[in-house]
C-alpha cells in the first residue's frame, strides 16, 4: 500500500466519523427517497470486472469502495449535491423533521470550487434551533468563506491547498458509513449512456454503526469504482425515540465543469481587506458584514 493510498484511507476514515458526529443529517419531510435508476439494458447476474469492493456474490466492503471512489474521483471535475435528514416519530405514525441539510460543491479542480451548505434545522429537545448557511469559494489562491444570514454574515480567507482528496472524502465517508451490507444484489446496465453497476439491498442490520429496521440502500457505480449515485433511508431508535433517516447524493456533470466567482466575493475581499488575492491573516474572521 503506498503513501496515497494510506493518505486516502485516512480521509476516508475521517469523513466517516464527521458524518456521525453529524447526526447523519433534506428538506421537506414530506418528501421520499428518489431510488437510483435502474440500468436500461437487461441486468447482468456476475457483471465483470467488478470494482475493488464489490463481489458478484454480494458482499460490499465498503472501505475498499470508498478508497476506489476517491481514486476515481480525484482529478475530474464534477457537481456533487447531498441531501440528509432525521425525522422523528410519535409513535402513532406521526413524524416530524428534526434535522436538515443540503450540501453542493461545485468543483473544477482541487483549488478551485465552490460550496454552499444550506441552513441546517437541529431539534435541540426544547425547540429548534438554525445553524446558518456556509459558503466556501476557492480561486487558486485564496480560500473564502462566507458564514451567516441576512445582515449578521462573517467572512475568513486562508490559503487554497488542494482540497481535492479531502472532498471526495466527503461522499466516500457515506459510501463508508451506509454500504455496510452482505446481502446486496450486483447487477450491470446503461445508465446515462454509460455501463453502470446497481448495488441495492434491504432487510434491518447495522448501518452507519446503529441497528437498522426497514432500510433500503441504493449505489450506482462504475466500473472503476466511481459511485455516482447513493441512496439510504432506514428507521432505528434513539433514547427510546423512534427516528426515520433519510440520505441520497449524486454526482452531475461530470469532467465538464468551470467555477465562476459567487456574488458576494467583492464584497468579502473589502471585508478581508485583502491585497492581491492573499489573506492579510490566514484564517481571521472579518465581520459582521453587510448583507448581500
Amino acid at each position: 500500500m503506498n503513501g496515497r493510498t494510506l493518505a486516502v484511507v485516512a480521509l476516508v476514515l475521517l469523513a466517516g466519523c464527521s458524518l456521525v458526529a453529524d447526526g447523519g443529517d433534506p428538506d421537506d419531510p414530506a418528501d421520499t427517497l428518489t431510488p437510483a435508476p435502474v440500468p436500461t439494458d437487461s441486468p447482468t447476474a456476475t457483471p465483470s470486472p467488478l470494482p475493488s469492493g464489490l463481489s458478484a456474490d454480494g458482499s460490499v466492503s465498503p472501505s475498499a469502495l470508498a478508497t476506489a471512489h476517491i481514486e476515481a474521483v480525484v482529478g475530474t471535475s464534477y457537481v456533487w449535491t447531498e441531501h440528509s435528514r432525521v425525522l422523528t416519530g410519535d409513535g402513532d405514525g406521526n413524524w416530524s423533521l428534526a434535522r436538515n441539510r443540503t450540501r453542493t460543491i461545485r468543483l473544477e479542480d482541487g483549488r478551485n470550487y465552490r460550496s454552499t451548505r444550506s441552513q441546517r434545522v437541529l431539534w435541540t429537545g426544547l425547540g429548534l434551533e438554525y445553524l446558518p448557511t456556509v459558503e466556501r469559494y476557492a480561486d487558486g489562491q485564496t480560500r473564502y468563506v462566507r458564514e451567516g444570514e441576512g445582515d449578521d454574515v462573517t467572512y475568513h480567507a486562508s490559503d487554497a491547498n488542494d482540497a481535492s482528496d479531502a472532498l471526495a472524502a466527503l461522499a466516500a465517508g457515506r459510501v463508508q458509513a451506509y454500504l455496510t451490507v452482505s446481502n446486496a444484489t450486483v447487477a450491470a446496465g446503461r445508465v446515462d449512456g454509460g455501463h453502470r453497476i446497481l448495488v441495492r439491498s434491504e432487510g434491518s442490520g447495522v448501518i452507519d454503526g446503529e441497528y437498522a429496521a426497514n432500510y433500503t440502500v441504493e449505489a450506482l457505480v462504475t466500473g472503476e469504482g466511481f459511485v455516482r449515485r447513493l441512496g439510504v433511508s432506514y428507521r432505528t431508535e434513539r433514547r427510546g425515540v423512534p427516528v426515520r433517516i433519510e440520505y441520497d447524493f449524486t454526482y452531475r456533470e461530470v469532467g465538464g465543469v468551470t467555477v465562476s466567482p459567487p456574488a458576494w466575493i467583492e464584497e468579502a475581499r473589502e471585508a478581508l481587506d485583502l491585497q492581491g488575492g492573499t489573506p492579510e491573516s490566514e484564517g481571521t474572521p472579518a465581520g459582521p458584514s453587510r448583507s448581500n
